[in-house]
């Protein structure tokens, strides 16, 4: 853990409050960076009202370590930093044991479809709002940022480019490379984030065409919004929805793109079978998504941020491809990709599956 960090949990109070209230003279940059990161440690929750974020210790057991570590003598430490009452390596040591302990017992927890949407739906409301990538936490994807995650994936030079803001390094593939849309077409964008993979499929259907993105949280929506205006691109809708009930009509769209997204499904069926629904005939589905290639054992299928990162939710290939079939669709593997176990996976037995559907 930085100084940095230990001089924001001892010097600013935040301990002994219930929420955390921030000098406004402070720099906003460097307090944005500290927040994100604590977050992320989980030692912080925080919670949007109107406008403002609002912060707080995450929960009793965090608090009462801080407050333990709360001693009255200062001494120095840290490069000469005044940290109260014990030295950063002590702390640093005493938060890591306390957060390998809770996540070790939500670890035994077996979660059920509603528990594991809300740990996927809290994640990407983090990412949406502070930042940072859907990697476990497990040092996946090493020290990679948004751009070359995408060039890893397919994305040219000028697709990373040309919007920044929009691309969160979030998928495993780049669905749009391959799929085949034309002017006027209707593309339907499902778990569309911030906006990158619809803006680069607007691109293809031009102006007569009409992309619409659906996505789960409401902070990804509006990010998307204001990318969309931001880049200057008025035939795009963004739907904040459920890809297991999907908000449009019957037989309303010509092409339908994802990228790692269904795997964060529970119910994947319920998914192909509204894909199904909402394609025109003769319309198809173009999918780069996460499958297992063995089964994982059962505390991983349960671990947090595994399922938010894109493997403990996903299904066996044979199990996937067996589920678009049942919901009525024809299928073609365009390509897998094998090499992203080792690249953002640390070995375990996924792939990133490149696939079309069609009615």
């Amino acid at each position: 853990m930085e100084s940095g960090l230990l001089s924001f949990l001892t010097c600013w109070s935040i301990v002994t409050a219930p929420v955390i209230i921030l000098p406004y003279k402070k720099d906003q940059t460097k307090v944005s960076k500290h927040l994100k990161v604590l977050v992320e440690a989980g030692i912080l929750k925080y919670e949007r009202q109107g406008r403002n974020i609002i912060y707080s210790i995450k929960n009793k057991e965090i608090r009462d370590l801080l407050v333990s570590l709360w001693i009255r003598d200062v001494k120095p430490c840290c490069d000469g930093r005044q940290i109260s009452g014990v030295c950063c390596e002590e702390i640093e040591n005493k938060l890591q044991d306390k957060k390998e302990n809770l996540k070790n017992k939500e670890w035994g927890k077996r979660m059920d479809a509603t528990e594991k949407k809300e740990v996927i739906k809290k994640k990407y409301q983090d990412i949406a709002t502070l930042g940072g990538s859907c990697c476990s936490g497990r040092g996946c994807c090493g020290d990679l940022s948004a751009a070359d995650l995408s060039r890893s994936l397919g994305y040219s030079e000028a697709d990373v480019q040309a919007m920044p803001d929009a691309n969160l390094g979030l998928g495993c593939g780049n669905p749009t490379a391959f799929a085949e849309m034309k002017p006027g077409d209707i593309v339907l964008d499902l778990g569309s984030g911030a906006g990158f993979d619809s803006f680069l499929a607007l691109q293809r259907v031009r102006s007569s065409g009409k992309v619409i993105g659906v996505d789960m949280t409401q902070e990804m929506v509006e990010k998307a919004q204001e990318n969309a205006r931001k880049y200057g691109y008025s035939n795009v809708e963004f739907r904040q929805g459920n890809i297991e009930a999907l908000p449009l009509d019957d037989r309303s769209v010509d092409v339908i793109i994802s990228n790692c997204v269904i795997n964060l499904a529970p119910d994947k069926e319920k998914v192909f079978r509204e894909a199904f629904r909402v394609l025109k005939p003769g319309g198809r589905m173009y999918v780069s998504d996460m499958v297992l290639l063995a089964d994982l054992p059962e505390d991983l299928k349960n671990d947090c941020d595994l399922l938010s990162g894109c493997v403990a939710g996903a299904s066996l290939k044979e199990e996937y491809l067996g589920l678009l079939k049942k919901a009525g669709f024809s299928v073609k593997i365009l390509a897998e990709d094998s090499d992203i176990s080792k690249r953002q996976y640390g070995g375990l037995p996924v792939e990133s599956l490149k696939l079309k559907a069609w009615v």
